[in-house]
């Protein structure tokens, strides 16, 4: 099931970004995110799998951040927040879905490829050790 993320989520959205980067976010930054309307969790039998945060820079929808647990990695549970977060966007006239990637992250740009991403522009030195690729996607 997909909801709206609660402060009850934090530890494990928190452990979840622990697991999948190298630089992740603290505990303060997702707590400034609770009562966002995009920052969404994936929950399964009781259990975080994954979140999504989707916000709005400068009119327009920004994906933030995304990522899934280990254990349920390939199964769709990436795919399905993106999903949703293109019908957030949508529902609210945005007319597409930007994000930023490392350019040495390959696996992540070709997931964004297979979900109908496309890159735009890269970004020197946007992060301290690569590039960044900025990616877009229409609603």
């Amino acid at each position: 099931m997909i909801r709206t993320a609660t402060r009850s989520d934090l530890p494990a959205v928190v452990d979840i970004e622990n697991l999948s980067f190298a630089e992740p976010w603290d505990m303060r930054t997702f707590r400034s995110y609770v009562h966002h309307p995009g920052f969404i969790v994936f929950e399964e039998d009781g259990s975080i799998c994954g979140y999504a945060i989707l916000v709005v820079i400068a009119d327009d929808a920004h994906l933030a951040s995304i990522a899934i647990h280990t254990e349920y990695r390939r199964i769709n549970i990436g795919s399905c927040l993106l999903d949703s977060c293109m019908l957030l966007a949508k529902v609210n006239s945005f007319p597409l879905v930007r994000l930023e990637v490392r350019e040495k992250n390959k696996t992540a740009q070709d997931f964004y490829l297979a979900n109908g991403f496309e890159a735009v522009a890269t970004i020197p030195d946007y992060y301290p050790d690569d590039n960044a690729i900025v990616m877009e996607r229409r609603t």
